[in-house]
C-alpha cells in the first residue's frame, strides 16, 4: 500500500502542474509504474537495492561481485542499453535518486557513484585497463574510481581508472576523463580540461 500511496502522491503533483491527465487514467498509470518496480526488482534480483529502483527497460548485468543501489534510482536504457559488469571481488555502488540511462560501467576493483548522479548516454566508466598493455593474457592495471554526489555526466564521455570526480561536477559531452575533476567544476576534451568554475 506504501508504493501505490507514493506513485498516488506523485500522479497528484503531477495532476496539479499540467492537469493533463484525468483522475480515471490514474489506475493504468499506478499499474504501468508498479509492473515496471516489479520487472526491476526481478532484473536487479541478484543486487542489493533500496526502494523504488526502477529499470526502464532490462539492463545488461554481469553481477560477480557486490552491486549495491540505493533508493530512487533510475536505470533506463531508452536510448541504448545499460550495461552493468561487476567482476569477482569488485564492487560497484549507486547512491540514492541517481539516474544512469545507456551507459556502460565496469568494475575489477570499487567504483563509487553518489547520489544525485546523471550519466547520459553511451558514458563508459572504467576502473581497470582489464589486460597488460604488453601481454593481452595478464591482467591490466586497476584503481578505484569515486564519483561524488550531484555530478552531471554528459553523453559519450570515457572516465578511466583512478579517477575522482569532485561532488557537483559536470563533465562535458565526448571528453575522456583521465585526471581527478574539483568540485563544482565544468571539464571537457580529451583528455578532459578544466573549463570554467560553477
Amino acid at each position: 500500500m506504501h508504493t501505490y500511496n507514493t506513485y498516488f502522491k506523485k500522479w497528484q503533483a503531477n495532476q496539479s502542474e499540467n492537469n493533463k491527465m484525468q483522475f480515471y487514467q490514474f489506475p493504468v498509470y499506478a499499474l504501468s509504474e508498479l509492473t515496471s518496480l516489479v520487472l526491476s526488482k526481478f532484473y536487479l534480483r541478484n543486487a542489493t537495492t533500496g526502494t523504488l529502483v526502477m529499470c526502464r527497460k532490462k539492463p545488461s548485468l554481469l553481477i560477480q561481485g557486490k552491486l549495491t543501489i540505493g533508493s530512487g534510482t533510475k536505470i533506463w536504457s531508452t536510448i541504448s542499453r545499460t550495461r552493468l559488469a561487476v567482476f569477482k571481488g569488485a564492487e560497484l555502488f549507486i547512491g540514492e535518486d541517481s539516474f544512469i540511462n545507456g551507459a556502460r560501467i565496469a568494475a575489477k576493483t570499487k567504483i563509487s557513484i553518489g547520489n544525485n548522479v546523471h550519466i547520459a548516454p553511451e558514458v563508459v566508466i572504467m576502473d581497470s585497463d582489464f589486460h597488460d598493455k604488453k601481454d593481452l593474457n595478464n591482467e591490466g592495471v586497476s584503481s578505484a574510481i569515486t564519483i561524488r554526489n550531484n555530478v552531471w555526466i554528459a553523453t559519450r564521455v570515457t572516465i578511466l581508472k583512478g579517477v575522482e570526480i569532485g561532488e557537483g561536477a559536470v563533465v562535458a559531452a565526448g571528453s575522456v576523463v583521465t585526471k581527478n575533476v574539483i568540485p563544482y567544476t565544468l571539464v571537457g576534451g580529451v583528455p578532459a580540461k578544466f573549463i570554467k568554475h560553477l
